[in-house]
């Protein structure tokens, strides 16, 4: 993946995007913060927008809580707004976490439900390949 840039750092994530195929890697750690997780929102919204969005892959198998509050949100606004910029495709990688394997289900039905193909992981290479593959095709 060539031309990566890190477009975001802060106690709740990092974030990457590889341009080539408009692709997105969010790793998430620590502890939820909602205003911290807000800001995330705010730019990957802003990124979809000005540089399209194909797909990405949202590992949180180092955050900790829940982040049930976001659900709505990203039902109503967040995710047909990445649809609409391009958005095709999402991994999700969660750890054993029970918290994490539940809400991971619900993102799940959400996007599958706006027609994103979503696939849950537990190994970030496994994630990263299938996501890969599913761009591609798109090319």
């Amino acid at each position: 993946m060539d031309n990566t840039s890190l477009i975001f750092s802060n106690k709740v994530a990092d974030i990457y995007y590889y341009p080539n195929n408009k692709m997105l890697i969010a790793i998430y750690h620590g502890l939820v913060e909602y205003n911290l997780l807000q800001e995330i929102i705010e730019l990957i919204n802003a990124t979809a927008v000005d540089k399209g969005i194909a797909g990405a892959l949202a590992d949180v198998t180092k955050l900790r809580g829940s982040y049930q509050r976001l659900l709505g949100y990203m039902e109503d606004t967040g995710a047909p707004l990445l649809i609409e910029n391009g958005y095709i495709a999402q991994a999700q990688i969660i750890s054993d976490d029970l918290i994490m394997k539940n809400l991971s289900a619900k993102v799940e039905k959400i996007m599958t439900s706006l027609s994103v193909n979503f696939k849950v992981f537990t190994d970030r290479k496994e994630g990263e390949e299938w996501l890969n593959k599913v761009l591609a095709k798109q090319n």
